[in-house]
Parts: structure tokens; sequence; C-alpha cells
């Protein structure tokens, strides 16, 4: 699932947003909770404990930050949790704004939902369209 946003500020700011963990609850219209238990918030190898509900279902997880390339790109992996995944986060200089571009990559969905998997990737892709329009508009404010 990839998404992305064009948001009107440079591109050290929008990575900054982005790459600073206590953002993550302030864009994040899923999130339940968020708790960095270990790492600095740009240390490769931070980790933090959190939940989401997705279609009504609340997920808990433990990430990893696996890849920091400064102003460039964050990734991060779950550590565990009932749907493996990794977002991938880019930036990019798009005139005198950034583009950001949002790349979750699941295994599988692993008949969690009561819904086809098609359907709960689309409802999942809304909020990730949302969350970054939020962040544009608090970035953009």
């Amino acid at each position: 699932m990839e998404e992305s946003v064009v948001i009107d500020r440079p591109r050290t700011e929008v990575f900054d947003f982005f790459a600073n963990p206590d953002n993550v609850a302030v864009y994040s219209s899923n999130l339940v909770d968020y708790d960095v238990v270990s790492g600095g918030p740009h240390e490769v190898g931070r980790s933090a404990k959190f939940a989401v509900k997705v279609v009504g279902v609340r997920l808990e997880y433990t990430d990893e930050l696996v890849e920091y390339v400064e102003n460039e790109r964050l990734k991060t992996s779950s550590k565990d949790g009932r749907i493996p995944y990794s977002i991938t986060i880019n930036f990019a200089d798009a005139g005198s704004g950034t583009t950001v571009s949002w790349l979750q990559e699941v295994e599988s969905l692993g008949g969690v939902f009561k819904f086809g998997d098609g359907l709960v990737i689309k409802m999942y892709s809304k909020d990730v369209r949302s969350n970054l329009e939020k962040a544009k508009a608090l970035l953009e404010d």
C-alpha cells in the first residue's frame, strides 16, 4: 500500500517532524497507545510499543527503526504483532515543498479481520491518507 502527499515546507522540516517519535500520536488517528521503549529518537534499533485500531480491531505491536537516512528515508519493521509489516517513508524535494511517500508492506493479513483482505487494505489506505493530510495541515499551519 502506497500513499503520498506534498507538504509546502522544506524537506528538513518535514523529515524532522516525521522522524520525531513524539509526533506519531499527533498525526495518527488510528493510534491508541505509543511508547518508545529503547533507543534514542534517531537511533537505528530504537523500539516502540504501540496499539492501533484498524476497522475496529485492536492490534498491538513492537516495531524497530531499521533505517534512518537523514532528510531522505525512515524505515520501521514490526518485531512482533499479528500482522508482520514494514513502513518506508521517503522524502523528496517538490519545488519549495516536500513529497512524503509512505510505503507499507505486509506479508499477509492472516485472517485477523472478518472482511476480505482487499477491503481492509482499502480502508487502512484511507487512514494513512488521512494521517498524511493531517501532518500536512499541521506543518503548513
